[in-house]
């Protein structure tokens, strides 16, 4: 009784998708426009930093650790609109290797990744990330703690926040 169940039940799901894959075929297909739309870029934006220090790779090593940390600062795509105008956001590459020259891992870092760990969002929506340096902790932890600057182009007020990030290049908490 059972196998004959389990036969009829085998044979009924089959007939049913079966049948719903024939009825959803659609010879003609409708005509969809391609054509792709990108955003108007951002006119006459200005840069908190000069240009000659975007793409230039800071180094820094402890000798408590066995690691090397390159920060690299670049300008984003995005831009920050404020009362004075328009000014491009910032990004950091932040880079860590072994002694040994094996890399332990490569990150960007967006002024948009402090938001998961702050209450307020409205500095940093307003501000423009201007710098980022390595910061030594003298002991043996297994973190690479950084500051991030965070400038408000309109009140030129700066915001200074420390980030912990793990060896994985993950942020373990921000003050």
């Amino acid at each position: 009784m059972k196998n004959a169940a389990l036969f009829f039940l085998t044979a009924s799901l089959l007939a049913a998708c079966g049948h719903t894959e024939r009825t959803t075929k659609n010879t003609s297909s409708p005509l969809v426009d391609s054509a792709v739309v990108t955003s108007p870029k951002p006119k006459n934006c200005l840069s908190l930093i000069e240009p000659e220090k975007l793409g230039k790779a800071n180094d820094y090593q402890e000798s408590a650790k066995s690691i090397k940390v390159a920060l690299t600062l670049e300008k984003d795509t995005s831009t920050t609109e404020t009362a004075g105008g328009c000014y491009f956001n910032n990004t950091v590459t932040v880079l860590a290797t072994k002694k040994s020259g094996s890399q332990l891992f490569k990150r960007t870092l967006l002024k948009d990744d402090l938001l998961y760990f702050t209450k307020s969002d409205d500095v940093i929506n307003r501000s423009v990330l201007q710098n980022t340096t390595y910061k030594p902790t003298f002991n043996g932890q297994k973190y690479i703690t950084l500051t991030m600057s965070l400038r408000n182009p309109d009140s030129k007020k700066t915001a200074n926040y420390i980030v912990f990030m793990n060896y994985f290049g993950e942020i373990v908490k921000v003050r």
